[in-house]
C-alpha cells in the first residue's frame, strides 16, 4: 500500500480487505499487504472500489497472479506496498 507514514498505519488495511466477499486471506509484511482473493466473485478493481483503501492510501499494485501449487484453487493474489519517501 503506497501512503504517507509507519508501516503501523499500513496494518489497519487488512480490515478493509477482509470484509470484501472473495477475499480469503490478507496478510501484511511491514509495508507490504498481501490479499488471496477469488475473481470469479470479485475482479481487482471492484476489490479495491469495495475496500475502500483508496481513501486513505495511494495504492500501488505490485502484482495480481494466481498463486501456485495446492492453494491455486484459491485465486490470484494481490500484493500492495507502501513506498518509502522519494528522494529530493
Amino acid at each position: 500500500m503506497a501512503g504517507v507514514g509507519c508501516e503501523g498505519c499500513v496494518a489497519p488495511s487488512k480490515q478493509h480487505f477482509v470484509r470484501v466477499a472473495g477475499v480469503h486471506a490478507v496478510h501484511v509484511f511491514g509495508s507490504t499487504v498481501e490479499v488471496v482473493y477469488d475473481e470469479s466473485v470479485v475482479s481487482l478493481r471492484e476489490l479495491l472500489e469495495r475496500s475502500g483503501v483508496e481513501k486513505y492510501y495511494v495504492v500501488r499494485v505490485l502484482s495480481d497472479e494466481p498463486l501456485g501449487g495446492q492453494r491455486a484453487e484459491a485465486g490470484p493474489v494481490l500484493r500492495l506496498e507502501k513506498p518509502g519517501r522519494e528522494q529530493r
